[in-house]
C-alpha cells in the first residue's frame, strides 16, 4: 500500500484526462471539416452563388451556438453534483435542460420556416440570392433541434462513460452529412434546399444515436419526465454566460477584421482571412479540447472538494496543452507554404499573404492555452467576472490591435492580433492574481484562486493507492487507525475500516484483469462528516445497487458495506472518462 504524495500525478487523474482529451479535441475539429467539406460539395456544384448563400446564413447558426451557454452551465452544474453525492440533482439539471433546449429549438425551427424569406432579406440576401437562401433555411431549419441536442448529449456521454457512443454519434453525423449532400446536390440536383435537408439530417441521425446513452435509469445521467427544475436554468446560465460573451465578441472581431482587411488591403487579404478562419478552427481545437477536458472532469473533482486531484489534473493540462499546442504551432510553420498551395496557386496574390499568414498567428496557441485553463478552473468556481470580461474583450483585443497596427504593418498586423491579445489576456489574469494575492507568485493555487479552506488539509485526510490483495488486508488497521486519531467513535471507525476493506478487495478480486495494470485510489477524509472516496480504472461496478443481490440467508456476507449503506447519509457512484468513484459521507 502505497501513500499518494501531495506533489506525484495520480495515474487516475491522466488516465481520465487522456481518456476524455482526443474526443474533445476530434469534436471539434469534426465540426470543422463538416463545414469544410460543405463548402467545398457547394462550390463544385452550385458555384459561387450557392456557397454565398451559405454563407449569408452563418450569422444565424452563430446565434443558435448561443445555447452553449446553458449546455455548458449545467455541465459545470452536474459536475459539482456528482463530485458531492448529490445523484438525483444530477438526473434532475439534466432533464430539465434537455427540455429546455428542445423547446427553444423548435421555437427558433418554427420561426425560421414561417419567415424564411424575411430572415433571408434581413440577412442581406439580394434579388438573386433570397430564394437560395430561403430554400437553404428551409432545409436546416428541422434539424436544428438535432444540431442543439447533440451538442449537449456530446458533453453528458462522458459522464456515464460512453466514449464510444461518442465517436459513433460523430462518424454518423460526417458520413451521412457528406454522402447526403453528393447525392441530393450531386444526383437529384436540390440545390440549396438539398445542402440544407443533408445537414439537418445529419443533425438529427447523430442524435439519434447518442439518445440511447441516456435512456437506462442505472446510468448516472438519464432523462426522466419528472422532477424538472427551471428555477436552476439562471444559475446554469450565468455559468455558461463567457459563451455567449466569447459568440458577441468573435463576431464582432469577424466583421472588423474582414473591413479592415478589405480597405487597408484588398481581397487576396480577406481570401487569406477565410483560410485562416478554417485553419484556426482545426488548430484552435487542441487548446479547446484541453480546457474542456479540464473542465469535465475538474467539476468532478471541485464537488467533490479534492483540492489534491484538481490542483494534480492543472498541471498535467497546463504541460501536455502546451506541448501539443506548442507543436501544433511548429507544424503550422514549418508547412505553410505547403498548406497556402492548398488553397491557391503559388503564382496567385493570395498565395504570399496566406503563407505569411500560417508563419505568424500560430503563436497565439501557446498564451490561449495558459488563459483557456486558467479560464475554466474560475468558471466552474463560479468567478464569472474575469472570465465573461476576457471572454468578450479578448476577440476585440483583436480588432483593436489590426485596426491600430494596420497602417504601418499591413496584413501582419491581423494575423500577429492573435497572439497579442491572447498575451495580453494572460498578463491580465496574472495582474488579477498578483492584486488577490499580494505579491508576485507561481504557486499553481493562487494562480487557480482556489480558497484557503477549499478542501481537506494534510492532517484531515488520508490518501493511498492499493495494487494487490496483500496490501486490501491492511486497510482496515489503517484507516481504523485515522478515524480514531480524528476521535470518531468506535463504531464509525471500525465500520469505515471493515467497509473499505471490503469494497477495495472487491475491486482488486473481480476488476484486475491479468496482464493489465489498474490501479485503485482511496481517499478518507475527516472534518465535518466522515468522507470515503474510492477511484478504480477496472470495469464499472455499483456496490449500492447490488445490495440486494447479496443473499440474505448470509447475513455475514459483505457486512462491512451492508452497515455502512444503512447508517451512510449518502452512497453515490458515477463512472466519468473510464475513472469509477464510489463517495460515501457517515
Amino acid at each position: 500500500m502505497e501513500q499518494l504524495s501531495r506533489e506525484r500525478l495520480s495515474p487516475l487523474v491522466w488516465k481520465a484526462f487522456l481518456r476524455l482529451l482526443p474526443l474533445q479535441i476530434i469534436e471539434i475539429i469534426v465540426f470543422a471539416i463538416n463545414g469544410f467539406v460543405d463548402s467545398v460539395i457547394t462550390s463544385h456544384f452550385l458555384g459561387e452563388a450557392g456557397v454565398a448563400a451559405i454563407g449569408l446564413f452563418g450569422p444565424v447558426a452563430m446565434v443558435i451556438s448561443i445555447t452553449d451557454m446553458i449546455i455548458f452551465g449545467t455541465q459545470i452544474l452536474c459536475g459539482r453534483s456528482i463530485g458531492s453525492g448529490d445523484g438525483d440533482r444530477v438526473v434532475s439539471l439534466f432533464s430539465t435542460g434537455v427540455v429546455f433546449l428542445s423547446g427553444v429549438s423548435l421555437a427558433v425551427t418554427l420561426a425560421c420556416l414561417l419567415f424564411r424569406e424575411s430572415l433571408a432579406a434581413l440577412l442581406g440576401a439580394g434579388e438573386q440570392l433570397l430564394p437560395l437562401v430561403a430554400d437553404y433555411i428551409t432545409g436546416y431549419a428541422p434539424g436544428i433541434i438535432g444540431q442543439v441536442l447533440m451538442g449537449m448529449l456530446l458533453v453528458f456521454l462522458p459522464f456515464n462513460n460512453d466514449i464510444r457512443r461518442c465517436y459513433l454519434g460523430i462518424g454518423v453525423m460526417v458520413a451521412s452529412n457528406t454522402l447526403l449532400d453528393l447525392l441530393l446536390v450531386g444526383v437529384w440536383n436540390t440545390g440549396t434546399l438539398g445542402m440544407g435537408i443533408a445537414t439537418s439530417c445529419s443533425y438529427l441521425l447523430a442524435m439519434a444515436v447518442m439518445i440511447p446513452g441516456f435512456v437506462s435509469r442505472k446510468k448516472a445521467v438519464h432523462f426522466r419526465w419528472k422532477g424538472f427544475c427551471f428555477d436552476r436554468l439562471p444559475e446554469a446560465a450565468l455559468f455558461g454566460l463567457p459563451s455567449l460573451m466569447w459568440v458577441i465578441g468573435a463576431t464582432a472581431r469577424g466583421y472588423i477584421l474582414n473591413l479592415t482587411l478589405m480597405s487597408h488591403v484588398g481581397t487576396a487579404a480577406v481570401a487569406a482571412m477565410t483560410v485562416q478562419g478554417n485553419v484556426c478552427a482545426i488548430v484552435g481545437a487542441v487548446p479547446m479540447g484541453c480546457a474542456n477536458a479540464f473542465l469535465t472532469i475538474g467539476s468532478v473533482y471541485y464537488g467533490e472538494e479534492d483540492r489534491h486531484s484538481l490542483v494534480a489534473l492543472m498541471r498535467f493540462s497546463l504541460l501536455l496543452g502546451s506541448l501539443l499546442s506548442g507543436a501544433a504551432a511548429a507544424l503550422l510553420m514549418l508547412f505553410s507554404g505547403p498548406l497556402a498551395s492548398l488553397f491557391f496557386h503559388p503564382a496567385a496574390e493570395a498565395w504570399p499573404v496566406t503563407r505569411r499568414m500560417l508563419l505568424l498567428f500560430p503563436c497565439f496557441l501557446i498564451p490561449n492555452i495558459l488563459s483557456s485553463l486558467f479560464l475554466k478552473a474560475y468558471q466552474m468556481q463560479k468567478r464569472t467576472a474575469l472570465v465573461n470580461t476576457l471572454s468578450l474583450a479578448g476577440p476585440l483585443f483583436m480588432a483593436f490591435f489590426a485596426l491600430l497596427l494596420i497602417g504601418p504593418m499591413g496584413p501582419d498586423a491581423v494575423w500577429l492580433s492573435f497572439p497579442f491579445s491572447e498575451t495580453l489576456c494572460v498578463l491580465i489574469i496574472a495582474v488579477s492574481v498578483i492584486l488577490r494575492s499580494g505579491k508576485p507568485t507561481l504557486s499553481l493555487t493562487e494562480w487557480m484562486k482556489l480558497p484557503q479552506d477549499f478542501g481537506a488539509s494534510p492532517e484531515e485526510c488520508l490518501e493511498f493507492s492499493v495494487n494487490s490483495m496483500d496490501q486490501v488486508l491492511q486497510l482496515s488497521v489503517r484507516i481504523i487507525d485515522f478515524c480514531r486519531k480524528r476521535q470518531i467513535d468506535e463504531r464509525r471507525s471500525t465500520l469505515m475500516g471493515l467497509c473499505v476493506e471490503e469494497m477495495v478487495g472487491n475491486v482488486v478480486e473481480h476488476g484486475f484483469r491479468p496482464g493489465e495494470n489498474h490501479h485503485v485510489e482511496v481517499r478518507v477524509v475527516a472534518r465535518d462528516a466522515l468522507i470515503v472516496c474510492v477511484r478504480d480504472d477496472c470495469r464499472a461496478f455499483d456496490p449500492k445497487s447490488r445490495l440486494d443481490q447479496f443473499d440474505p440467508e448470509d447475513v455475514t456476507r459483505n457486512i462491512g458495506i451492508r452497515m455502512i449503506a444503512a447508517m451512510s447519509e449518502e452512497m453515490s457512484y458515477q463512472c466519468t472518462a473510464g475513472i469509477n468513484t464510489l463517495l460515501i459521507r457517515v
